[in-house]
């Protein structure tokens, strides 16, 4: 028989996972909506801002200035990442194949970066906020409100993208870049833009993850797969389909991780990923061409 503090403490852990996974896919989505770009080296923004958290405070460095030091270099690091090794590949016709295999490689790359450095499993000492109890199950108080953090820097960023200039340029740039040239808008910064945004999401995301979960130098293609796994079921596109997407992946890992297994939770995941792809390939925000 099901426990109802179970149930509880699955539904609240999917959520704040959830939560956390939102970041990174719209970071993902808002990079190929822009420039069509496959980023497989998506979640290596996440581990990369982790582990310079635990590094600084290793040093004796506080929190905070350790997180600032850490979005700003998942920022540059996203920019880095598309001054160097994208826009070399603008205008050519395999573009699509030779971005997915560019950023595959800085993958590859950032992986072993992070095993030299850092070694293995590590964990970010957030605050000590207390706990809380519902249904019998208790829930750690920081967890709960890194969840919270992330569902407000995903408002943040509808607000960014619907309601300021640089933001609806993004979205003309996605829909249309010839108009954009003639309208006198530099596609080039707002390709640069996009990708520290996208770095910058997902950089908040690997803090939030690392004060909640473990860090490891492999999480990056982790949290990728996850990704790219939400950005198709929710619909390519579809910034409210990648959110809700988000949550469902969340809850999904998190059930079966409690009543299953934990070695089972990729695999109910990507069953998922299977049954939406089989009964609306469109995905859950998605259009029908």
């Amino acid at each position: 028989m099901l426990d109802l503090g179970q149930i509880a403490f699955a539904i609240i852990n999917g959520l704040v996972f959830g939560s956390i996974l939102a970041l990174i896919a719209v970071g993902l989505s808002l990079i190929y909506g822009v420039l069509d770009v496959p980023n497989f080296a998506q979640g290596e923004f996440a581990t990369l801002s982790g582990f310079i958290v635990v590094g600084l405070m290793g040093f004796g460095l506080g929190l905070v200035p350790s997180i600032i030091v850490a979005i700003v270099a998942a920022v540059v690091a996203g920019i880095a990442l598309e001054r160097l090794v994208i826009a070399r590949f603008y205008g050519r016709e395999e573009f699509l194949l030779l971005t997915f295999f560019a950023t595959f490689g800085v993958t590859i790359i950032s992986e072993n970066a992070h095993q030299m450095i850092f070694g293995g499993f590590r964990q970010i000492q957030g605050p000590e906020l207390g706990t809380i109890s519902l249904v019998g199950s208790t829930y750690s108080l920081l967890n709960v409100l890194s969840g919270v953090f992330a569902i407000i820097m995903i408002i943040g960023l509808y607000i960014f993208t619907k309601y300021t200039y640089t933001g609806l340029a993004m979205r003309a740039v996605a829909d249309d870049q010839t108009g954009t040239e003639i309208l006198g808008i530099n596609y080039g910064r707002i390709y640069m833009v996009t990708f520290a945004l996208g770095g910058a999401l997902t950089g908040i995301s690997g803090i939030l993850y690392g004060m909640s979960y473990t860090l490891s130098p492999t999480l990056g293609v982790l949290l990728t797969l996850f990704a790219f796994t939400i950005v198709v079921v929710g619909g390519i596109g579809s910034f409210q389909g990648a959110i809700i997407a988000s949550f469902l992946v969340g809850l999904v890992e998190s059930f079966a991780s409690t009543f299953i297994g934990s070695q089972w939770r990729l695999f109910a995941v990507f069953f998922l990923l299977f049954v939406v792809l089989i009964l609306r390939p469109q995905g859950i925000g998605g259009v029908r061409s």
